[in-house]
């Protein structure tokens, strides 16, 4: 047994992971737990201003006589003034003195007067929600609107930018499926078609396709059908060493130019509310699902 004892090996305590955890959770408390203080010093100022004012000790005396918490001093001992406390520590006191060592029993016996005379124990010190407990909870709510504020603002300008680019989304698609069309025309009548202005139009969708927000199916939708934008290139002028017929190039261009009536509804499928997203996805791996071909 010596030996066994002898070569346990003691591990390490570990600390507490709740202890911080517990901490933070209490501070919301601490405001609470200062506003209920401050109303009970309040209370109890209250008590010792009333009861003990000259106008009313007499109506004090009488009624924890009444209530037997003290005993009448008989003669003229003390006065009006004076009243007997039972108990090892107690004996012939003040009212004053009796307040001080004895305040649980003038607490009661000081709110019994006060119902009597029609005062609602600790009234003056509860209203207004003056004290610490008024400025910790000011102070509370002041914190808790200025957070809810911050949100407000950040929603707002979230939403407004999501807003600027659906509609500059919209545009650029409207326009670069404008000018493919003017490009495809042309090019069934010419081979030899300036590309350039179609290709910057190309580039500026595929830009805002890039921006697209979350949730990620919705963003990887966008980035499909940024990639598989058509007219990267210049259509072809010959195919296998020929040149093309017109009507071989109106053939191609047809092509292209379902493609774009395709796109042009799957990014609108893009423009729809984030939830849509969240519901689809899983079910359709980050692709819209307007109808037409290959999504992206």
């Amino acid at each position: 047994m010596g030996e066994r004892r002898g070569s346990r090996v003691r591990r390490p305590r570990r600390r507490a992971r709740w202890r911080p955890v517990l901490l933070l959770g209490t501070l919301p408390l601490l405001p609470a737990t200062a506003g209920q203080a401050a109303a009970d010093t309040g209370r109890s100022d209250v008590r010792l201003v009333y009861c003990l004012a000259d106008e009313h000790r007499g109506d004090l005396r009488d009624a924890a006589v009444r209530l037997g918490v003290v005993g009448r001093v008989p003669g003229p001992v003390g006065g009006t003034d004076a009243v007997r406390v039972p108990g090892g520590k107690g004996g012939v006191m003040s009212l004053d003195d009796w307040a001080d060592k004895r305040p649980g029993d003038f607490a009661r016996v000081c709110e019994a007067v006060m119902a009597a005379a029609g005062e609602p124990a600790g009234a003056s010190a509860d209203q207004g929600g003056g004290g610490l407990g008024g400025f910790a909870d000011g102070a509370l709510l002041l914190a808790t609107g200025a957070v809810l504020t911050v949100l407000g603002q950040k929603t707002e300008r979230i939403s407004a930018e999501r807003r600027t680019h659906g509609r500059q989304l919209s545009a650029a698609v409207l326009e670069f499926r404008r000018i493919a069309w003017l490009y495809l025309a042309e090019y069934e009548q010419v081979a030899e078609t300036d590309h350039a202005e179609v290709s910057r139009a190309r580039e500026a969708l595929s830009g805002l396709l890039a921006l697209v927000p979350g949730p990620a199916p919705r963003r990887a939708a966008a980035r499909l059908l940024a990639d598989s934008l058509p007219l990267a290139d210049r259509l072809p002028r010959s195919r296998d060493g020929e040149l093309l017929r017109p009507n071989d190039r109106k053939n191609e261009a047809d092509a292209v130019r379902t493609i774009l009536d395709r796109q042009t509804r799957e990014v609108g499928d893009l423009l729809r509310p984030a939830p849509v997203w969240w519901l689809r996805g899983p079910r359709h791996d980050g692709r819209p699902t307007s109808s037409g071909g290959q999504h992206g």
